[in-house]
């Protein structure tokens, strides 16, 4: 109780505290010597002695309501600043030489399908701390714990795209619509509105949908400023790679506005997944 004092204090539920324990080199010998079978049986044990710590997150104002704190608004300017600037990376590529006449409306439609599909993907993430809550609830152990969550992270990053599909294609669809592609028409509105899009500005598309869902994630799971950083870097990274673009210093393969949304996207999407993925199996993301 002594050495992990400020731990059990801010815990919620034992397994963040068995958590605590496993990192700090706690093992079940260890357990035994205070009368335990396992770690999960003694954090319960500190989890029932120790009082919890109150919460200092914010001020109290008059009437009992918590004031916003100042950080909080920073951080809530930098999600939207992050977010539209990544919705906003298939009409960001197209700026200078690689864009011409009507080269905007399909990464206009595009940034209107991913900012439709950023609501859902809030969701999701809401979806994935109440199903870790659920886990905290019922899983015996912090490995038993980690299983459980091991299929939460991709099954919410599979709703997310099937979401992103459905906006993209109904955007394109409207555009087909309004301003049809020339040249003969083949198949079906479908078909048209998914030929509007090049394979690169599709993978784009995906990219930025992963990672507006990851970022999301992490925003519901405690890790807070880590999304907002994913989405701006990937908004700067955007506008590095057209300077370049315009300077001639990326090769030929990027010269279109597909690659360079899926790079930039994709390469920001690569640091926020996996951490997302890490935080999600920790007991302490779903308090």
């Amino acid at each position: 109780m002594a050495a992990h004092r400020e731990l059990c204090e801010r815990a919620t539920h034992p397994l963040e505290i068995a958590a605590g324990l496993e990192e700090a080199g706690v093992a079940a010998a260890t357990a035994g010597r205070y009368r335990h079978a396992d770690v999960f049986a003694l954090a319960e044990e500190l989890f029932a002695r120790v009082p919890r710590r109150p919460d200092e997150s914010g001020a109290t104002a008059p009437g009992g309501q918590r004031a916003p704190a100042g950080p909080g608004r920073r951080y809530r300017a930098g999600r939207l600043l992050g977010l539209l600037g990544v919705v906003l990376l298939p009409l960001v590529t197209v700026l200078g030489p690689a864009g011409g006449p009507g080269a905007v409306r399909v990464p206009a439609a595009l940034a209107v399908a991913a900012w439709a599909a950023a609501a859902p993907a809030d969701w999701s993430a809401r979806w994935v701390r109440h199903a870790g809550q659920a886990q905290l609830r019922s899983a015996a152990t912090v490995a038993e714990f980690r299983a459980r969550m091991r299929p939460v992270l991709p099954v919410a990053l599979g709703l997310q795209l099937a979401v992103l599909a459905a906006t993209s294609f109904a955007a394109l669809a409207v555009l087909t619509a309004l301003a049809p592609r020339p040249g003969p028409a083949t198949g079906g509105l479908l078909q048209a509105a998914v030929q509007q899009a090049c394979p690169a500005q599709w993978a784009g598309q995906a990219a930025v949908g992963l990672l507006l869902a990851g970022a999301a994630v992490l925003r519901r799971c405690g890790a807070r400023p880590a999304g907002p950083l994913g989405l701006l870097g990937a908004a700067g990274l955007g506008a590095l790679l057209v300077g370049l673009r315009a300077l001639g210093g990326l090769p030929a393969w990027l010269a279109g506005p597909g690659p360079l949304t899926a790079l930039a996207a994709a390469l920001a999407a690569a640091v926020v997944l996996p951490y997302s993925w890490l935080v999600v199996s920790e007991p302490v993301a779903h308090r």
